[in-house]
């Protein structure tokens, strides 16, 4: 298992999976790869577009729920008002309940990127460069092995 240690002087180091690196380096327009370094000026890019990506989530998270919250009121008032119930009202009411099922599990990007993204803000107030690196017994390539060494 490896894991992607992004650092740079002006903060802490943290971790990513492999799988939210390649997450976030394409929601950068980035090709994931297992190790490279970005100037303050980068930084400042990154940020907006993080930023920018972090919004649009949000915001559409937040039309998905509302459209959700009137289907489920929609499948509870049929339910209610209806003696006889058909069987795409029940096949609603399970999609309903998986969706929630897989909102309850997300992690929004906002949460994923947090870390890196307060990484950049400190890079960029301090002019200092950020780097990212595998760190594992075994060297991934954003999750595909490649080779493996001891330490």
């Amino acid at each position: 298992m490896a894991l992607v240690r992004f650092h740079s002087k002006a903060g802490g180091d943290f971790f990513f999976m492999p799988d939210t690196q390649k997450q976030v380096f394409k929601v950068l327009g980035r090709p994931c790869t297992a190790s490279g370094a970005i100037s303050p000026e980068e930084a400042k890019e990154w940020i907006a577009i993080l930023e920018s990506a972090i919004s649009r989530e949000k915001a559409d998270d937040k039309k998905r729920e509302e459209d959700r919250k009137a289907r489920a009121k929609r499948v509870a008032e049929s339910f209610r008002t209806q003696a006889v119930h058909p069987a795409s009202l029940f096949d609603e009411e399970e999609k309903l309940e998986e969706e929630d099922r897989v909102q309850r599990s997300h992690i929004p990007l906002g949460a994923r990127a947090y870390p890196l993204l307060q990484l950049l803000k400190a890079a960029v107030e301090e002019n200092e460069m950020v780097m990212w690196g595998l760190l594992a017994l075994g060297i991934q390539r954003c999750g595909k092995p490649k080779e493996t060494f001891s330490y």
